[in-house]
């Protein structure tokens, strides 16, 4: 074969080979690829926890901070705790109360909660968390248009015996203070949920959401005049044992648990009956002596010791 030949075909095989690149360039440059590795990370989060489907599946995309303060009982208020029935109050600055039944009242908290809103001022205020089992405390948070979780000064404790009957229980309140913030843009569930994924040590892989997400408030700091700043927050229950909050305006990140809650309620009311302290106290039953409510206080939020019954 001739050079002249053997050139002609390396050029018309050269030319066959870069219509062929030019087809598959004009082809795939209209097509959009995502690189393997960039899925989005919301997927990556519903391709790795469970009970993606206790998200809302709609949720608001504003809300405003809670202004809320400390409640003090009016003399009309104290009249009707005062006036509650088969119990002795124990009541610090006007608004902590403190009470133990005269009777322990027979009632199935979980199942007939209800019950206690005849024994208990404003039940209607307080939802129900959860139990702690440490201290036989079933634990409400109150409500001001949603939750406020694990506030010392919006909670009530109801504490039972080993026959589950009720014994004694302990009741803070907050008011909405009179200014209140505009709404503003806050971030979705999945945005929050999406967080706590990729924060080791927080949700991993395989780890389930066991309850519906809600949108609540958790404290973000005590202002000088006593209001407290409550951001909204979503609530994530992880394994039906944690339960972590995340603020839903700037994504801060809380997690909480109940018998860490329980102590700290027993050392705030401890700080009211120290020396020097100048807290302020009525008693609704004036038989009572001071050894009376020393024993209340020793009782109240007890821990229960665990018995091995001489089992390692």
């Amino acid at each position: 074969m001739q050079w002249g030949q053997i050139k002609t075909l390396f050029i018309l095989c050269f030319l066959i080979l870069d219509i062929f690149l030019l087809h598959h360039f004009i082809t795939y440059s209209n097509t959009n690829f995502e690189p393997i590795d960039n899925v989005s990370m919301e997927d990556d989060v519903r391709n790795n926890v469970n009970g993606i489907n206790n998200l809302p599946e709609e949720s608001p995309a504003e809300e405003a901070m809670l202004y809320a303060e400390r409640k003090e009982f009016s003399d009309t208020e104290l009249t009707e705790i005062e006036e509650l029935p088969n119990q002795t109050s124990v009541i610090i600055d006007r608004h902590l109360i403190i009470s133990e039944f005269d009777k322990p009242l027979a009632v199935n908290v979980e199942e007939d909660v209800e019950a206690l809103a005849e024994n208990i001022w404003n039940f209607n205020q307080y939802r129900y968390f959860d139990k702690d089992e440490a201290s036989n405390t079933y634990i409400f948070f109150q409500e001001i248009d949603r939750p406020i979780y694990f506030n010392p000064s919006g909670v009530l404790l109801v504490q039972v015996n080993d026959k589950e009957e009720v014994t004694r229980y302990v009741q803070t309140i907050l008011e909405k203070a009179e200014d209140q913030q505009e709404p503003e843009e806050i971030n979705s569930p999945m945005d929050a949920l999406t967080g706590l994924y990729l924060r080791n040590g927080f949700i991993r892989s395989g780890d389930e959401i066991t309850a519906e997400v809600e949108l609540g408030y958790h404290n973000l700091l005590p202002l000088p005049n006593g209001v407290q700043l409550l951001a909204p927050t979503w609530e994530f229950e992880v394994n039906g044992e944690r339960h972590y909050y995340v603020n839903a305006i700037e994504g801060h990140l809380t997690s909480r648990n109940d018998e860490d809650f329980i102590q700290e309620m027993k050392t705030q009311i401890s700080d009211y009956f120290a020396e020097g302290s100048t807290a302020e106290f009525e008693v609704t039953d004036e038989e009572w002596e001071e050894e009376d409510i020393e024993l209340l206080l020793e009782q109240l939020l007890e821990i229960q010791e665990e018995t091995t019954n001489g089992v390692e």
